[in-house]
């Protein structure tokens, strides 16, 4: 998950693939930095805020 114009990462903070459109990305594969704890917390929260995302484009 990088910056909204940077040119370079995958996805953009509102978790959308970089050069496709119509495609979200919305697992653990965003996460820029490995935690060193359980990596379920930070799914659950990328999950609800992928979540919302959707709905307000809906």
């Amino acid at each position: 998950m990088f910056p909204k114009n940077a040119q370079y990462g995958v996805v953009d903070p509102d978790l959308r693939a970089k050069g496709i459109h119509g495609l979200r990305v919305i697992d653990a594969s965003v996460i820029p930095i490995v935690p060193s704890a359980h990596t379920q917390p930070p799914v659950y929260f990328i999950a609800e805020r992928g979540a919302d995302l959707i709905k307000t484009t809906i």
